[in-house]
């Protein structure tokens, strides 16, 4: 599927910028992340893990369909799953799907094809989507390389159509990305796919995903972070990642929390 490309989006990004940052972070404290499949939450001015294990009965079958690519998120009626994975073409390139169950998996929907774009060789050696759902619509982000370059991208259903994914971010490489989302806000959090020090970037929507006003930096300068998770709740936001200090330690996780400036 065609990308969007918002002309008045060098605009809307300039006009946003002012003295007060986006985000007020406060400094990054260790948090605690249970094993197995976890899920971010905010409480209050704090964030903590959550275990989050969703078990379906049966995944989507298709061929190419990538073990290690495929995510599924919990749906907000009892039953309702979502799932979206990556399908690999013969060329190696990949294609992005996704599907809704009612029944906890045992059957799903209509599969749509998210985005066709990619034209990488990378094959299922790629990560997996980031998935929320938000009313019975799916909101993933995701790292490919498209015909105009690699990048971090978004794309929604809703109502049952999926609106052409919007870049976030070009960069050099593909990296994990993770997404939180309500009924008007959607934070994309993806390790930096530019430079040569690994950073989280985070950014932000007030426009369902169709814009993505807001960029900045979660992460310090003395942190090498990866492997980002992300939650918010009205204007507080939490972006966890992984980071060691230097190459032979051991990695730990942190959580930065931060009240968002300019959400709107």
């Amino acid at each position: 599927m065609a990308r969007a490309f918002p002309l008045v989006a060098a605009l809307v990004v300039l006009a946003s910028a002012c003295d007060k940052p986006p985000v007020e972070w406060t400094d990054p404290v260790p948090i605690e992340q249970p094993a197995g499949p976890a899920r971010l939450v905010v409480e209050g001015d704090s964030a903590r893990f959550v275990a989050d294990s969703v078990t379906p009965l049966a995944l989507p079958a298709m061929p190419g369909r990538c073990v290690d690519g495929t995510v599924v998120a919990q749906g907000e009626r009892p039953g309702a799953l979502a799932a979206a994975w990556w399908a690999v073409r013969p060329d190696s390139s990949a294609v992005l799907y996704t599907a809704a169950s009612a029944d906890s998996g045992r059957t799903w929907g209509t599969t749509f094809a998210v985005d066709t774009t990619d034209v990488s060789s990378n094959g299922c050696r790629r990560p997996p989507a980031s998935l929320a759902t938000v009313a019975g619509d799916l909101y993933l982000a995701y790292a490919l390389t498209a015909p105009e370059g690699t990048g971090v991208f978004f794309a929604h259903t809703m109502m049952g159509m999926v609106h052409s994914p919007v870049p976030v971010i070009y960069g050099q490489r593909i990296v994990a990305t993770a997404i939180a989302a309500d009924s008007q806000h959607v934070v994309v959090a993806y390790e930096n796919p530019n430079g040569t020090r690994q950073q989280i970037g985070v950014s932000i929507s007030v426009s369902q995903g169709h814009l993505f006003e807001t960029h900045t930096t979660a992460s310090r300068g003395v942190d090498n972070a990866v492997a980002p998770f992300v939650a918010f709740t009205d204007s507080t936001l939490a972006v966890s990642w992984l980071t060691r200090r230097n190459p032979d330690a051991t990695p730990s996780r942190v959580v930065r929390v931060g009240t968002v400036t300019r959400w709107h």
